[in-house]
Protein backbone atom coordinates (compact mmCIF):
# COMPACT_ATOMS: atom_id res chain seq x y z
CA UNK A 1 0.00 0.00 0.00
CA UNK A 2 2.74 2.37 0.99
CA UNK A 3 4.36 1.74 -2.19
CA UNK A 4 1.05 2.40 -4.04
CA UNK A 5 0.97 6.09 -2.46
CA UNK A 6 4.56 6.61 -3.32
CA UNK A 7 4.34 6.26 -6.39
CA UNK A 8 1.60 8.75 -6.63
CA UNK A 9 3.31 11.74 -5.92
CA UNK A 10 6.07 10.69 -8.25
CA UNK A 11 3.22 11.21 -10.84
CA UNK A 12 3.85 14.43 -13.40
CA UNK A 13 0.07 15.34 -12.83
CA UNK A 14 1.29 16.01 -8.82
CA UNK A 15 4.03 17.66 -9.60
CA UNK A 16 1.93 20.18 -11.94
CA UNK A 17 -0.56 20.54 -8.95
CA UNK A 18 1.83 22.04 -6.59
CA UNK A 19 3.53 23.78 -8.95
CA UNK A 20 0.26 25.94 -9.20
CA UNK A 21 -0.43 25.82 -5.30
CA UNK A 22 2.89 27.70 -5.12
CA UNK A 23 2.47 30.34 -7.99
CA UNK A 24 -0.89 31.54 -6.55
CA UNK A 25 0.36 32.19 -2.94
CA UNK A 26 3.44 33.99 -4.72
CA UNK A 27 1.09 35.90 -6.58
CA UNK A 28 -1.26 36.63 -3.12
CA UNK A 29 1.24 38.25 -1.46
CA UNK A 30 2.71 39.88 -4.74
CA UNK A 31 -1.27 41.32 -4.50
CA UNK A 32 -1.00 42.42 -0.96
CA UNK A 33 1.97 44.14 -1.42
CA UNK A 34 1.01 46.40 -4.59
CA UNK A 35 -2.80 46.71 -3.57
CA UNK A 36 -4.21 50.47 -3.83
CA UNK A 37 -5.93 51.67 -0.54
CA UNK A 38 -8.65 54.95 -1.08
CA UNK A 39 -9.42 56.77 2.21
CA UNK A 40 -10.55 59.63 3.01
CA UNK A 41 -8.62 62.06 5.48
CA UNK A 42 -10.18 64.82 7.66
CA UNK A 43 -7.83 67.50 9.02
CA UNK A 44 -7.72 71.01 10.49
CA UNK A 45 -6.34 73.57 8.29
CA UNK A 46 -4.44 76.08 9.55
CA UNK A 47 -2.96 79.35 7.97
CA UNK A 48 0.66 80.38 8.23
CA UNK A 49 2.37 83.42 6.84
CA UNK A 50 0.22 85.37 8.52
CA UNK A 51 1.00 89.50 8.47
CA UNK A 52 2.01 90.67 11.46
CA UNK A 53 -0.65 93.49 11.79
CA UNK A 54 -3.48 91.19 10.76
CA UNK A 55 -5.36 88.49 12.18
CA UNK A 56 -6.87 85.61 10.94
CA UNK A 57 -10.64 86.10 12.51
CA UNK A 58 -12.34 83.04 11.21
CA UNK A 59 -12.76 80.36 8.80
CA UNK A 60 -15.84 78.91 7.02
CA UNK A 61 -15.06 75.64 8.03
CA UNK A 62 -14.16 73.69 11.15
CA UNK A 63 -13.04 70.40 10.81
CA UNK A 64 -10.77 68.02 12.94
CA UNK A 65 -7.40 66.67 13.63
CA UNK A 66 -4.87 66.20 11.63
CA UNK A 67 -3.04 69.88 10.93
CA UNK A 68 -2.16 70.72 7.61
CA UNK A 69 -1.09 73.81 6.76
CA UNK A 70 -1.50 76.59 4.44
CA UNK A 71 0.52 79.49 4.00
CA UNK A 72 -1.31 82.79 3.00
CA UNK A 73 1.08 83.79 0.34
CA UNK A 74 0.00 80.83 -1.58
CA UNK A 75 -3.81 82.32 -2.06
CA UNK A 76 -5.71 84.79 -3.80
CA UNK A 77 -6.65 87.76 -1.31
CA UNK A 78 -10.19 89.11 -2.29
CA UNK A 79 -11.02 92.55 -0.34
CA UNK A 80 -10.80 91.34 3.63
CA UNK A 81 -10.24 87.39 3.39
CA UNK A 82 -7.67 84.93 1.48
CA UNK A 83 -9.27 82.46 -0.26
CA UNK A 84 -8.21 78.47 -0.67
CA UNK A 85 -9.75 77.48 -3.88
CA UNK A 86 -9.89 73.48 -5.00
CA UNK A 87 -9.79 74.76 -9.02
CA UNK A 88 -6.27 76.76 -8.22
CA UNK A 89 -4.57 75.93 -4.54
CA UNK A 90 -6.14 71.59 -4.64
CA UNK A 91 -2.35 70.75 -6.06
CA UNK A 92 -0.44 72.17 -3.47
CA UNK A 93 -1.26 69.67 -1.02
CA UNK A 94 0.12 66.82 -2.56
CA UNK A 95 3.26 68.11 -1.17
CA UNK A 96 2.13 68.22 2.01
CA UNK A 97 2.35 64.16 2.05
CA UNK A 98 4.18 61.33 1.74
CA UNK A 99 5.24 60.29 -1.44
CA UNK A 100 3.38 57.01 -0.85
CA UNK A 101 0.19 59.09 -0.66
CA UNK A 102 -1.69 60.45 -3.88
CA UNK A 103 -4.63 63.31 -3.31
CA UNK A 104 -7.58 62.46 -5.69
CA UNK A 105 -10.23 65.21 -4.54
CA UNK A 106 -11.45 67.49 -1.70
CA UNK A 107 -14.40 67.84 -0.44
CA UNK A 108 -14.89 71.37 -0.20
CA UNK A 109 -14.41 74.06 -2.83
CA UNK A 110 -13.28 76.95 -1.44
CA UNK A 111 -12.46 77.95 1.95
CA UNK A 112 -12.20 81.46 3.06
CA UNK A 113 -9.95 82.96 5.58
CA UNK A 114 -11.50 86.09 6.85
CA UNK A 115 -8.78 88.92 7.70
CA UNK A 116 -8.78 92.12 10.23
CA UNK A 117 -5.95 94.62 11.15
CA UNK A 118 -5.06 94.74 14.47
CA UNK A 119 -6.09 97.66 16.58
CA UNK A 120 -6.07 98.91 19.94
CA UNK A 121 -8.02 101.42 22.41
CA UNK A 122 -7.88 102.36 26.15
CA UNK A 123 -10.42 100.86 28.62
CA UNK A 124 -11.31 101.40 32.03
CA UNK A 125 -10.75 98.69 34.70
CA UNK A 126 -13.52 97.83 36.62
CA UNK A 127 -12.28 96.50 40.33
CA UNK A 128 -14.05 93.38 41.65
CA UNK A 129 -13.57 93.90 45.33
CA UNK A 130 -14.85 92.01 48.99
CA UNK A 131 -13.52 94.02 52.01
CA UNK A 132 -14.39 92.89 55.60
CA UNK A 133 -12.58 94.60 58.31
CA UNK A 134 -11.46 94.15 61.77
CA UNK A 135 -14.06 95.71 64.46
CA UNK A 136 -12.92 98.79 64.68
CA UNK A 137 -10.76 99.72 61.72
CA UNK A 138 -12.27 101.21 58.47
CA UNK A 139 -10.66 103.16 55.20
CA UNK A 140 -11.33 106.65 55.01
CA UNK A 141 -9.95 106.70 51.46
CA UNK A 142 -10.40 105.62 48.13
CA UNK A 143 -8.28 102.24 47.13
CA UNK A 144 -5.74 102.92 44.55
CA UNK A 145 -4.99 100.96 41.12
CA UNK A 146 -1.47 101.52 39.75
CA UNK A 147 -3.68 101.84 36.86
CA UNK A 148 -7.88 102.85 36.21
CA UNK A 149 -7.43 101.71 32.77
CA UNK A 150 -5.44 99.56 30.14
CA UNK A 151 -4.72 99.07 26.03
CA UNK A 152 -6.59 96.35 24.67
CA UNK A 153 -5.27 95.24 21.10
CA UNK A 154 -7.42 92.80 18.52
CA UNK A 155 -9.40 92.84 15.79
CA UNK A 156 -11.85 95.68 15.48
CA UNK A 157 -14.88 94.07 15.21
CA UNK A 158 -13.79 92.17 18.76
CA UNK A 159 -12.69 95.46 21.05
CA UNK A 160 -15.51 97.61 19.77
CA UNK A 161 -17.65 95.47 21.62
CA UNK A 162 -15.43 96.11 24.64
CA UNK A 163 -16.47 98.70 26.93
CA UNK A 164 -14.34 97.77 30.43
CA UNK A 165 -12.23 95.28 31.49
CA UNK A 166 -12.58 93.48 34.65
CA UNK A 167 -10.19 92.43 37.16
CA UNK A 168 -10.38 88.73 39.56
CA UNK A 169 -12.56 89.45 42.64
CA UNK A 170 -10.06 90.50 45.30
CA UNK A 171 -11.60 89.34 48.71
CA UNK A 172 -9.62 90.41 52.18
CA UNK A 173 -11.11 89.94 55.44
CA UNK A 174 -10.05 91.07 58.77
CA UNK A 175 -8.50 94.03 57.46
CA UNK A 176 -6.38 95.77 60.52
CA UNK A 177 -3.55 97.26 58.39
CA UNK A 178 -2.73 99.22 55.21
CA UNK A 179 -3.41 96.99 52.36
CA UNK A 180 -0.29 96.41 49.61
CA UNK A 181 -1.01 93.94 47.02
CA UNK A 182 -1.24 92.84 43.33
CA UNK A 183 -4.48 92.34 41.67
CA UNK A 184 -4.47 90.15 38.26
CA UNK A 185 -6.27 91.34 35.24
CA UNK A 186 -9.50 88.71 33.46
CA UNK A 187 -8.25 87.70 30.47
CA UNK A 188 -9.87 87.68 27.22
CA UNK A 189 -12.26 85.36 26.03
CA UNK A 190 -11.34 85.68 22.66
CA UNK A 191 -7.48 84.45 21.89
CA UNK A 192 -7.19 87.45 19.24
CA UNK A 193 -7.50 90.22 22.10
CA UNK A 194 -4.62 90.74 24.07
CA UNK A 195 -3.89 93.33 27.35
CA UNK A 196 -1.19 95.75 27.74
CA UNK A 197 -1.34 94.54 31.91
CA UNK A 198 -2.13 91.62 33.05
CA UNK A 199 -2.02 92.86 36.84
CA UNK A 200 -2.02 95.68 38.96
CA UNK A 201 -0.68 97.33 42.13
CA UNK A 202 -3.53 97.68 44.49
CA UNK A 203 -3.61 100.04 47.77
CA UNK A 204 -5.79 100.45 50.54
CA UNK A 205 -5.24 102.67 53.87
CA UNK A 206 -6.53 101.44 57.01
CA UNK A 207 -6.72 103.04 60.18
CA UNK A 208 -8.82 103.16 63.40
CA UNK A 209 -11.63 104.89 63.82
CA UNK A 210 -13.67 106.73 66.65
CA UNK A 211 -17.59 106.89 66.34
CA UNK A 212 -18.92 110.61 66.86
CA UNK A 213 -21.77 112.72 67.23
CA UNK A 214 -22.21 116.41 66.40
CA UNK A 215 -25.11 118.94 65.87
CA UNK A 216 -26.31 120.33 62.75
CA UNK A 217 -28.65 123.12 61.52
CA UNK A 218 -31.19 122.23 59.22
CA UNK A 219 -31.63 124.66 55.93
CA UNK A 220 -34.87 124.91 54.26
CA UNK A 221 -34.79 125.19 50.26
CA UNK A 222 -36.71 125.87 47.73
CA UNK A 223 -39.29 127.75 49.75
CA UNK A 224 -41.38 130.43 47.66
CA UNK A 225 -40.81 134.15 48.85
CA UNK A 226 -44.49 134.26 49.98
CA UNK A 227 -44.38 131.48 52.28
CA UNK A 228 -43.75 131.28 55.88
CA UNK A 229 -42.70 127.74 57.14
CA UNK A 230 -42.34 126.53 60.75
CA UNK A 231 -40.72 123.35 61.77
CA UNK A 232 -38.85 121.17 64.39
CA UNK A 233 -36.23 120.29 65.55
CA UNK A 234 -33.89 122.94 64.02
CA UNK A 235 -31.08 121.10 64.89
CA UNK A 236 -30.60 117.40 64.47
CA UNK A 237 -27.49 115.20 65.14
CA UNK A 238 -25.67 113.75 62.11
CA UNK A 239 -23.45 110.52 63.45
CA UNK A 240 -20.05 109.55 61.42
CA UNK A 241 -16.80 107.40 61.89
CA UNK A 242 -13.76 109.54 61.56
CA UNK A 243 -10.07 108.71 62.46
CA UNK A 244 -8.71 108.91 65.72
CA UNK A 245 -5.69 111.28 64.11
CA UNK A 246 -8.45 113.32 62.98
CA UNK A 247 -11.57 113.27 65.05
CA UNK A 248 -10.68 116.60 66.65
CA UNK A 249 -10.47 118.74 63.05
CA UNK A 250 -14.33 117.92 62.63
CA UNK A 251 -16.79 120.97 63.23
CA UNK A 252 -20.89 121.40 62.50
CA UNK A 253 -19.85 124.02 59.68
CA UNK A 254 -18.42 120.87 57.55
CA UNK A 255 -21.71 119.61 57.66
CA UNK A 256 -24.91 120.51 55.93
CA UNK A 257 -28.40 118.88 56.44
CA UNK A 258 -31.14 119.85 54.37
CA UNK A 259 -34.70 119.73 54.03
CA UNK A 260 -36.54 120.25 50.54
CA UNK A 261 -39.90 121.55 49.90
CA UNK A 262 -40.21 120.25 46.51
CA UNK A 263 -40.78 116.78 48.13
CA UNK A 264 -43.34 117.87 50.66
CA UNK A 265 -46.40 115.35 51.24
CA UNK A 266 -49.42 117.61 52.01
CA UNK A 267 -51.02 114.58 53.26
CA UNK A 268 -49.10 114.53 56.54
CA UNK A 269 -46.75 116.90 58.34
CA UNK A 270 -43.32 115.19 57.89
CA UNK A 271 -39.97 116.77 55.82
CA UNK A 272 -37.33 114.33 55.48
CA UNK A 273 -34.05 115.41 56.43
CA UNK A 274 -30.69 114.57 54.16
CA UNK A 275 -26.96 115.29 54.46
CA UNK A 276 -26.13 117.21 51.18
CA UNK A 277 -22.22 118.15 52.74
CA UNK A 278 -19.87 116.73 54.60
CA UNK A 279 -16.06 117.02 55.40
CA UNK A 280 -13.99 114.51 53.36
CA UNK A 281 -12.46 112.92 56.19
CA UNK A 282 -15.45 111.01 57.73
CA UNK A 283 -17.65 108.43 56.19
CA UNK A 284 -20.93 106.15 57.26
CA UNK A 285 -23.27 109.72 57.92
CA UNK A 286 -26.29 109.45 58.82
CA UNK A 287 -28.58 111.65 60.71
CA UNK A 288 -29.94 110.56 63.99
CA UNK A 289 -33.43 111.11 63.16
CA UNK A 290 -34.57 112.37 59.55
CA UNK A 291 -37.97 113.47 60.50
CA UNK A 292 -38.78 116.82 60.50
CA UNK A 293 -42.08 118.05 62.01
CA UNK A 294 -43.73 121.36 60.06
CA UNK A 295 -46.49 123.81 59.60
CA UNK A 296 -46.66 126.17 56.59
CA UNK A 297 -47.92 129.59 58.16
CA UNK A 298 -51.11 131.01 56.19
Amino acid sequence: MFKKIRSVYKTRKFNVFVFFVLLALIYSMISKLTFNYTKTIVFIVKPVDVPSDQVVLDQSIDIDQPIIEISLNDLNKVKSKYQWTKQRNFSDLQSKFNKSVRLISSSVDQIDFIIEQYESKKVPVELKLELDYKSGFDSFNEYKLSKDSIMITGPNSLIDTINMIQTHKLVLNQIDSEINTKIRIKPPENNNITHSDTELDFQLKVEKFTEESIKVPITIVNIDDNMKINYYPKVVSVLYRVSIREYKSVNPMDFRVECDLNTINRDNSVLISSITKKPSNVIKCRIENNQIQYVILE
